[in-house]
């Protein structure tokens, strides 16, 4: 049986250059399927991937209770020292905690490569925030000096916006602010920021509380701990989130948009793939009808024959769906974009993934409606009539 269904198959194959018009119309349409859903996906997960990039295990956002956004969580001032002293975070070598206190605020600000204005996402930090984001690197001038309008940039942000230059001065809130460093933080939201310190950016913009604090836990297994701290002291009205929750909740709806897009849009289009793919196999078991009906005289059983069939749509789909997805990869992997954050309403620029599990993903629903497209013809072909066939 083994024999048979590998002579079978092979003989198929063989014959596919004799029918390259219709097995190209099948790579076609499944080249498309597969470049689409790629791309699409790609746009998704790249924009996942910049949240995803921004949370760490070991790291914490404490913020009021029930909220999950910065822009709507209130610390007071009064609050600091009992949030700070709660047990659970990590400390430093002076034995003060590994936390930032931070501020967010929007600013709108001339865009690089336009003559309209974007939202500038503005975060002011403790001189604590460098230890607790480790990943958050100085690649050109340096760190702000505590106490001065100096402003740190993101890479990212750079880019993006006009007038970030290392060296420049720009007009924020009716000050003149300079421009000492860029940084960079391994692909992350963080780096579509514009870093400052955070009393001189409240006092600039007349705030007077704070919107979180980011902090190191002693360990991941510490969280429980720091929570259950904090939501059992009456005179606090914050709680602790994991930062990796934070940020997949941030880029989650958005992200999740994209993805439903991407996924109708490649369902759409799988329908005409599979009408193709069908009108395909049917056209190939048409044309080898007399050499299927040869092969079960000879006393070849239908499963070699129906397995021909399946190989052939297989082969044609996966043919497709890897010529879509190097097509996707080469165009749109690592191609940029911006976008408005829904969480902050602020400028977010990333770029599009195209990553192996993607691409797999691609070819294994390529493969999927060749396994669908196939099956009326290989019903077809499994009954038909032996004498019949030869006779015509």
């Amino acid at each position: 049986m083994l024999k048979q269904l590998f002579a079978v198959t092979m003989l198929n194959l063989r014959s596919l250059p004799s029918r390259w018009d219709t097995a190209l119309v099948v790579v076609i349409c499944l080249a498309g399927v597969s470049g689409v859903m790629v791309s699409m996906l790609s746009m998704a997960d790249g924009f996942a991937a910049v949240f995803d990039r921004a949370g760490r295990a070991d790291r914490v956002i404490i913020l009021s209770t029930g909220e999950t956004y910065e822009t709507g969580s209130s610390i007071q001032r009064n609050q600091v020292a009992p949030l700070l002293s709660a047990p659970g975070m990590q400390r430093l070598a002076d034995g003060k905690p590994a936390a930032s206190i931070e501020r967010v605020t929007m600013s709108a600000s001339r865009l690089a490569h336009s003559t309209g204005d974007g939202n500038l996402l503005m975060r002011g930090v403790s001189q604590a925030a460098w230890t607790v984001r480790p990943e958050v690197q100085i690649i050109a001038g340096r760190q702000f000096t505590p106490g001065l309008r100096e402003l740190v940039v993101g890479r990212t942000a750079q880019g993006q916006f006009a007038g970030l230059e290392l060296g420049s001065t720009i007009s924020l809130s009716g000050a003149e602010w300079t421009v000492v460093g860029v940084f960079q933080a391994g692909g992350s939201a963080f780096e579509s920021e514009v870093w400052a310190d955070v009393e001189v950016l409240m006092n600039a913009y007349h705030q007077s509380t704070y919107n979180s604090i980011t902090a190191l836990l002693e360990s991941p297994s510490s969280f429980n701990v720091l929570k259950d701290a904090l939501t059992t002291n009456p005179e606090l009205s914050q709680a602790p989130i994991a930062e990796p929750d934070f940020y997949a909740a941030q880029g989650g709806t958005l992200g999740m948009a994209m993805r439903i897009v991407g996924w109708l849009v490649a369902s759409i289009m799988s329908i005409g793939a599979l009408f193709a793919a069908v009108n395909a196999l049917y056209a190939s078991v048409e044309t080898r009808t007399v050499e299927i009906a040869t092969l079960r005289a000879l006393g070849f059983s239908s499963l070699p024959v129906v397995t021909s069939i399946l190989a052939e749509a297989l082969v044609l789909c996966a043919s497709g769906a890897i010529i879509g997805g190097a097509i996707a990869y080469l165009l749109f992997n690592g191609y940029t974009l911006s976008t408005i954050s829904g969480a902050s309403f602020t400028q977010i620029q990333f770029a599009f993934l195209v990553s192996p599990a993607l691409f797999s993903k691609g070819v294994l629903w390529s493969c999927g409606l060749g396994i669908l497209g196939a099956m009326p013809p290989m019903i077809t072909a499994a009954r038909l009539p032996i004498a019949d066939a030869l006779r015509d």
